[in-house]
């Protein structure tokens, strides 16, 4: 697989460098400085491995983690000067694959990447779960084929994440989406909907929905959603 690399790091120079090594060795490889730069690119695009900084310019790179984790089986590498025991085992213990302390060897670094992409593709699915809507009848129709009947609001709720499996909508998109004004909307409003849609979807026998929150954010399908 030609996996796509992140890389959250705020020394343009060297995130620069790394880009381009890595896109010489076959990688898609792109990158950004900050936090509030890796949450906007997120919203438009997905990745396979995450690389990562601490020492960002406004947070620690491990925070990211929380928002990562929703992306199933992509991998991360925590590359940072902070490299004090309680450092990796902070790292360590919010899920992050490796934790690499500068500066480090790019063939030990690559090494690492081609092992997290053999994982990568050993997991893979044969064939990826594709969720459907159903435009005539308003129903959302699961991998196996369960159908369930949306109401107006869940059905453009939904018609938000056609086509952005693992990509982040955010909620001003979503309340836009919805029909509303984001800067008069309560935001409440749409968590309300939310818990009666996953309700309404459990009921139905539907345990594994996977619309996830972004905290902060805004909201992710994890699957692929397409229109029937």
């Amino acid at each position: 697989m030609s996996a796509k690399i992140l890389i959250v790091e705020d020394e343009h120079d060297f995130r620069e460098g790394l880009i381009e090594l890595l896109t010489l060795k076959g990688f898609e490889a792109a990158g950004v400085g900050t936090l509030s730069e890796y949450h906007t690119w997120v919203t438009q695009h997905t990745y396979d491995i995450l690389i990562l900084d601490r020492n960002l310019p406004d947070g620690d790179g491990v925070d990211i983690l929380k928002n990562h984790q929703l992306l199933k089986g992509a991998g991360s590498v925590i590359l940072s000067c902070e490299g004090q025991p309680e450092d990796r085992i902070l790292g360590l213990n919010a899920d992050a694959d490796y934790y690499l302390v500068k500066p480090v060897q790019f063939n030990e670094l690559l090494a690492i990447l081609n092992r997290i992409v053999r994982r990568l593709e050993s997991s893979a699915p044969a064939s990826s779960a594709e969720w459907l809507l159903n435009i005539v009848r308003w129903q959302i129709i699961t991998p196996d084929q369960q159908e369930m009947e949306l109401t107006r609001s869940e059905f453009a709720l939904m018609s938000c994440f056609v086509d952005k499996p693992g990509i982040v909508v955010n909620r001003d998109q979503i309340i836009t989406g919805l029909g509303f004004n984001p800067k008069v909307y309560d935001a409440r409003r749409l968590e309300v909907m939310l818990r009666r849609l996953r309700k309404k979807l459990e009921d139905a026998g539907i345990e594994k929905f996977p619309l996830q929150t972004v905290y902060g954010v805004g909201l992710v399908f994890n699957e692929t959603l397409r229109v029937r």
